[in-house]
């Protein structure tokens, strides 16, 4: 009895009981979960080929392997004991998913040292339909997702306090582990490397400590691939020219411009990714603004290159945007925290949530 009274009275308690919602949402009434995407179909290819099938061959399969073997591989693992691919990698997406909620809830705490804007900012964040529903499909994006979040959660304890060393190598080895699961796993090496160069370190050990970390990422990333093409003649750039080619053909079909496209196709992303969100990021904004804290403003600077580097990719779709949310529920967790009446909070919650389980099954 003594120990049911701990876990409800755990702060994760109520955290982990919405997110058992989300997943019952996701499965059982958008059921997006359960969808082929074509990405699925690869990800099946990609590991009957590791399993010994040729007849699995092609660029594409291969191009899969260069770019998430560990993912694939821990597919594999899970399938041992789960007689089915999809369900295998949809149990590890389960497992990353419930992981995140911890280490996002950190990462928040570290930098706000408050456990309410924690709490709040978390919600946002595991109750974003992209996360819940995409995330825990048959797809990779949430080991990606995973690491990019916990290895720059080690950058800002190392910021927060650079005489603890260990941190600046386990932010290293988390992107160079991640990158292995997803290109977006390799993101908190950007965040470590702002974070150096906004710290107040000399010159001299700023550029000695971004380089170290970069080489202990990208000498081992460089081995693979050099590997990788020399046996399969394929190097990353042909998913990048790939899905290149796929955005190029979109205006044409649309019978407009690239620019015109481009605008609206941006807009329209935006706004299924945050939805009433973006009221709450803006109201965030102010609050910052309000009570303003230049270590933590520099903080929030570090990790928005890494947040918006899917505006780089071709082809921009919500999966591939939602990198930028743990940026936004950042700030509007926080802004969230300063208003005073919790039934105002609550209501402010469950819209929130009423929205994402909507568009989640709009968008099915």
């Amino acid at each position: 009895m003594d120990a049911l009274n701990k876990i409800i009275k755990s702060r994760y308690f109520y955290l982990y009981l919405l997110a058992a919602l989300n997943l019952l949402v996701a499965y059982f009434y958008v059921q997006k979960p359960f969808q082929n995407y074509s990405d699925s179909y690869i990800y099946y290819d990609a590991m009957t080929y590791l399993r010994g099938d040729e007849t699995a061959a092609s660029p594409i399969v291969f191009n899969m392997i260069l770019r998430a073997p560990f993912m694939l591989y821990l597919t594999l693992f899970f399938n041992y004991f789960i007689d089915s691919l999809p369900w295998s990698m949809m149990v590890i997406n389960i497992i990353f998913y419930i992981l995140i909620i911890y280490v996002f809830y950190q990462m928040v705490f570290e930098i706000y040292k408050d456990h309410k804007t924690a709490a709040l900012s978390s919600v946002l964040l595991f109750s974003n339909y992209i996360m819940f529903s995409y995330g825990t499909a048959f797809l990779i994006d949430m080991g990606g997702w995973f690491f990019f979040i916990l290895s720059s959660f080690f950058a800002i304890k190392y910021y927060n306090d650079d005489s603890r060393r260990k941190y600046y190598f386990i932010a290293a080895a988390l992107s160079l582990i991640g990158v292995f699961f997803k290109e977006t796993g390799a993101l908190g090496l950007i965040t470590l490397a702002m974070l150096i160069l906004l710290s107040g370190f000399s010159f001299k050990r700023k550029v000695k400590e971004i380089i170290f970390a970069g080489a202990l990422v990208f000498a081992p990333l460089l081995i693979y691939h050099i590997w990788f093409y020399l046996k399969f003649d394929l190097t990353y750039f042909y998913s990048f020219i790939y899905d290149l080619q796929i955005s190029a053909s979109a205006p044409a079909a649309a019978g407009i411009n690239f620019l015109t496209y481009a605008f609206i196709h941006f807009i329209k992303v935006m706004a299924w990714l945050y939805s009433i969100g973006w009221a709450l990021f803006l109201f965030g904004m102010w609050q910052e603004k309000r009570f303003f804290d230049f270590q933590r403003s520099k903080i929030l600077l570090a990790m928005l290159p890494a947040s918006l580097t899917f505006l780089v990719w071709p082809q921009l779709v919500q999966r591939v945007a939602f990198i930028f949310v743990p940026w936004l529920a950042l700030t509007s967790g926080f802004g969230l925290s300063k208003v005073k009446n919790r039934f105002l909070i609550a209501g402010i919650l469950a819209l929130y949530l009423l929205t994402n389980y909507l568009i989640a099954h709009r968008v099915a």
